[in-house]
């Protein structure tokens, strides 16, 4: 258990595993949270049964066959993330900003040639764009005094009983280069002392970690939908999502004692993953009463077949007698491999107020012990195993509302991500509240949304199952500032 909890806190840390493929991992890309139009933000992304509008196609494909002109919509939006950290008593604040794009798309709306009554399809709809599923900027800042262990520790463990020669070339390997641990000299079994031990001792260390991340997950959806009789409506989407997604992070260690050799040591390390999957998505509304819809839809799991992964590291090592420094580089590590995200459905409900206004529920349900790592060279059995014992499903809430005044439109949402750990093993549940407004002309349309989420979750700079380390507490929040531009037309 141990193992995997530390596993899950080191969502940054790529060293002591030789590849950087691990459960973490295969939960970053299945966790996703549409963004697309500032409608759909507005309310909270409660659209199941609403439809008409773009963002429907990745998340009910049958809200495209409520489409009774055509559409081309685009989405700018500002993205504002903030971290605050807690470690062993000391607290940092940090975070960074984006401009990104939430959707940009057309829906073609096509009545059939002969209405006279004779058929009961009443429109039929083709749509293509781009949605986006998911944004991985932020930064964040730790900081601590540890007096319990180092970093050196854990490469202790994990050298121990190897030849130099043996170690791992992106961590252990870089300790031992820059003599931050070496063997113990007229012993043939290889056991290892770290630079604390023989310039000193160890007291307490200053703990530092800055970790930065940016990319993004998006979506293109190529769409089809019918209405039929204004009453039923099917759609399906082909979804082609994209992953891009940089990491650079830097741990720093800085002896207390300030009369021992070893002033201090950086780890150095950055990851880049890049991927392209594919999906389905069917969905279905019914008008169940004039004031009731009711939509339903199934999301295929994502399978992304050239995930590839490129990593390298460094560590540079700083004494003071003589005043010196070591510093050594890894090689460029890269690997492919496929990740299988878990399915999805949703249930949607859409209570319509006349013409002033309407109220919306989504529930999703997602198990994400169902995702999946594989590779031509590796099966992945430990990874997958920790997938399916220590993630779990969970069900996410979203809830809006929209009230017409003439032609302006205010609107308020509420989202609750469930956390896709089992009890006790970390939390990462997210809360969004958004709010917004619109204006509707004939032709031209305009919409503006901002929501705001928050979320926390455990952290480990490093540990093994004997060189334990308290957790970082990190509080995370966004701020997403968004605006759609429509044009309706026949």
């Amino acid at each position: 258990m141990r193992n995997f909890i530390l596993t899950v806190g080191l969502v940054f840390f790529v060293g002591i595993v030789l590849k950087a493929q691990n459960a973490e991992d295969a939960l970053r890309y299945s966790s996703t949270f549409l963004t697309g139009t500032a409608r759909y933000t507005g309310l909270g992304g409660a659209y199941g049964a609403v439809g008409a509008d773009f963002t429907s196609l990745s998340s009910n494909p049958a809200g495209i066959g409520l489409y009774k002109k055509s559409d081309f919509s685009i989405t700018p939006m500002l993205s504002f993330t903030g971290a605050k950290s807690a470690y062993n008593g000391m607290s940092l604040d940090d975070g960074s900003n984006n401009f990104a794009l939430g959707n940009v798309g057309i829906v073609l709306s096509v009545a059939p040639v002969d209405r006279l009554d004779r058929l009961p399809i009443k429109n039929f709809q083709f749509g293509f764009g781009l949605n986006r599923l998911k944004d991985f900027n932020n930064r964040v800042q730790i900081q601590g005094i540890n007096s319990q262990n180092s970093l050196l520790d854990a490469y202790l463990e994990y050298s121990n009983g190897l030849n130099p020669e043996g170690l791992n070339n992106f961590d252990t390997r870089l300790a031992f280069d820059t003599y931050l641990i070496d063997t113990i000299p007229g012993q043939s079994n290889f056991p290892y002392l770290d630079a604390y031990d023989y310039l000193g001792g160890f007291t307490s260390t200053l703990q530092r970690k800055s970790i930065e991340t940016d990319g993004s997950m998006n979506e293109w959806v190529l769409s089809g939908g019918l209405n039929v009789s204004d009453k039923f409506y099917f759609g399906a989407t082909l979804g082609f999502p994209y992953i891009r997604y940089f990491r650079t992070s830097s741990f720093t260690e800085i002896n207390q004692n300030t009369e021992k050799d070893l002033k201090e040591f950086t780890l150095r390390e950055s990851l880049e993953t890049k991927g392209s999957g594919f999906n389905i998505k069917v969905g279905a509304i019914a008008k169940v009463m004039p004031w009731l819809r009711l939509g339903l839809a199934y999301h295929s799991p994502s399978w992304y077949n050239n995930m590839h992964d490129g990593w390298n590291s460094g560590i540079k090592a700083y004494y003071k007698n003589p005043d010196y420094y070591y510093y050594a580089n890894s090689p460029s590590g890269n690997y492919d491999y496929k990740l299988q995200t878990p399915w999805r459905t949703i249930a949607s409900a859409a209570f319509i107020i006349g013409n002033r206004g309407l109220v919306s529920l989504d529930w999703e349900y997602v198990d994400y012990s169902k995702a999946k790592l594989r590779a031509s060279d590796d099966g992945f059995f430990d990874k997958n195993a920790d997938i399916k014992n220590y993630f779990t499903n969970a069900n996410n809430i979203r809830l809006g509302t929209e009230w017409r005044l003439g032609l302006m439109q205010v609107r308020g949402g509420y989202s609750n991500y469930g956390s896709p750990f089992k009890s006790g093993i970390n939390d990462a549940k997210l809360q969004t509240y958004s709010a917004g407004f619109g204006f509707r002309a004939e032709e031209y349309y305009f919409d503006a949304a901002f929501a705001w989420s928050k979320s926390s979750s455990k952290y480990f700079l490093y540990g093994t199952e004997n060189v334990v380390v308290n957790p970082v507490k990190n509080d995370f929040e966004n701020f997403n500032l968004m605006f759609t531009v429509g044009y309706r037309f026949e």
